[in-house]
């Protein structure tokens, strides 16, 4: 959870112990214990073997220095610089992303990335390069087209300025050259797996010299770890582009560069994101530079509420994502997968939400383990958003679910039942949780659950706070049976507690402060008895 101590154990999963080497004793003072093959195969082929490495990490003894500062102040450019000097002597490692706006797993691994640590040297992490370009979710920036729109084929920059893509370029360039890497890592993303044959450079580790290749083994280890398909392999590359950073930062300043890539195609953005985390942490690793923030997602100091969304199989799209985003945006959001929550992700954050989509798609996706890790993270006092989808996944009468709360899905046979708006009424209940006063919402429905209470009597105290009053009714539904069934219920679970929207508050204009408001209300400790189930 936010707020409280870090744990200090922790493992290191299904990583190459011989190829990302240990991080050495004297800077993070590690004990190490057993290390042990899995009995599970590593992938068809590979050379290498799986290990679960545990280590006990004690607190340095020198504690590092943060800094952070703005690149482009006052321009359309403008964004901001993360920087962690351990003050032990060891390697200034640069991570920039964020340089072409339509790949947005390299800013935001960057930005996670931003808040480690490091054992010994130092690292610099630039995030967002191109903050128009991001914007705007495009490669080039606005208004520029061909090569004058891509800010990669502008380095070095020019000794005079043409386009505002050389201006950035040297800005980016210069602050590269003020911070003297040892290694710079630029964060990208591919259209296409290149080990399937695709044109892409997507799913590579491309390295602008051939010696370079025991740092870009450490990165591809780390990441085909988890990979089991031969044609989604990371495989390695030689030669990055005229005009792009990493091979002006090779050729002219001597820098062990790569271009990390990820593929777009048929991935979500956290498990693209995951991709780079992994390959960052296997080239520290490599270093020894490690500690334990290789697994944080968020600082444990962090003084912003932190929220969870899923977005793996099971979600509905990365558009989806992006809309609560926008709408939490004085929060830390943060998207992960499946992997990131069997690996107890969410003890790093206060509120976790499942959005629309497929519930069994979530449930499934992210298995028994990763259901068992949900369940006790609200138990342990996190909240819980479930909207649409995210709600069937709460509840009760599902093998595939994580049974949060005492409501059965009902009329299961019509779950097609349509899209549209329809009305809710708000309970005094609701009112006070949503931050309402009117009583008579209309919100946009799209074949959320019907919920009733439990017949089994597990999980009581759920409270309604909106009541359905109109329906829809197609693909041989009842309209008539949505009315009077609840469209927002909410409950405690152990210590924690549980919003469920049926429909999508969302996707309502003028509506998206009640789901920011059932937010904040899980994460406010219980002080009130819940209100039993009444129509």
């Amino acid at each position: 959870m936010s707020g409280g101590p870090m744990k200090c154990r922790w493992e290191l999963r299904d990583h190459d112990f011989s190829a990302l080497g240990r991080p050495p004793e004297p800077p993070c003072r590690a004990s190490f214990y057993t290390v042990k093959p899995m009995a599970t195969p590593f992938h068809p082929g590979h050379h290498l073997i799986r290990f679960i490495l545990v280590l006990v990490l004690a607190t340095s003894a020198v504690a590092g220095t943060r800094s952070s500062g703005v690149l482009a102040e006052g321009t359309p450019f403008e964004t901001t610089w993360y920087c962690y000097d351990s003050e032990l002597p060891g390697p200034v490692v640069m991570i920039t992303g964020g340089i072409h706006g339509d790949e947005p797993a390299g800013a935001l691994a960057a930005r996670q990335i931003a808040d480690w640590t490091v054992a010994r040297g130092t690292l610099v992490v630039l995030p967002r390069c191109n903050p128009p370009a991001l914007a705007v979710r495009d490669r080039r920036v606005p208004d520029l087209e061909g090569a004058a729109g891509d800010l990669n084929r502008h380095f070095p920059p020019p000794s005079e300025a043409q386009v505002v893509t050389d201006e950035q370029a040297a800005r980016i360039w210069n602050f590269l050259g003020a911070r003297k890497p040892d290694v710079l890592l630029d964060l990208h993303e591919g259209y296409g797996f290149r080990a399937a044959g695709s044109k892409s450079v997507g799913s590579s580790v491309i390295t602008h010299r051939r010696n370079d290749n025991a740092q870009q083994k450490a990165m591809l280890d780390a990441v085909n770890i988890e990979i089991d398909d031969d044609q989604r392999v990371f495989v390695p590359l030689y030669s990055a582009i005229k005009g792009s950073l990493v091979r002006a930062a090779a050729e002219r300043l001597g820098v062990d560069a790569h271009i990390l890539e990820t593929t777009t195609k048929d991935q979500s953005v956290s498990k693209r994101v995951r991709q780079h985390r992994r390959m960052v942490a296997g080239l520290l690793m490599h270093l020894g530079m490690a500690d334990e923030s290789i697994h944080w997602l968020v600082r444990p100091d962090t003084t912003m509420a932190t929220v969870a969304i899923y977005d793996g199989k099971g979600s509905s799209s990365a558009k989806q994502s992006r809309r609560f985003e926008r709408i939490l945006d004085e929060y830390r959001v943060v998207r992960v997968g499946p992997e990131d929550i069997r690996e107890a992700c969410l003890e790093q954050f206060q509120v976790v939400i499942f959005p629309g989509g497929s519930g069994s798609g979530q449930g499934n996706a992210i298995g028994p383990e990763g259901r068992k890790q949900v369940r006790r993270f609200v138990q342990d006092g996190g909240g819980y958003v479930g909207v649409c989808a995210g709600a069937y996944l709460a509840l009760h009468n599902y093998d595939w679910g994580v049974d949060l709360v005492g409501m059965d899905s009902f009329d299961r046979k019509h779950w097609r039942r349509g899209t549209g708006t329809v009305q809710i009424e708000l309970t005094p209940e609701g009112q006070e949780r949503l931050g309402r006063s009117e009583t008579d919402l209309d919100i946009r429905f799209a074949q959320g659950p019907l919920m009733v209470p439990s017949e089994d009597g597990l999980h009581p105290g759920t409270e309604v706070l909106a009541w359905y009053r109109t329906g829809i009714g197609k693909n041989g539904a009842n309209p008539e049976t949505m009315v009077d069934t609840p469209a927002i219920v909410a409950a405690p679970f152990g210590d924690g507690r549980v919003v469920l929207f049926s429909p999508h508050p969302e996707q309502t204009k003028g509506l998206e402060d009640i789901l920011v408001n059932a937010l904040d209300w899980t994460i406010v400790e219980q002080t009130e008895p819940a209100v039993p189930v009444t129509p």
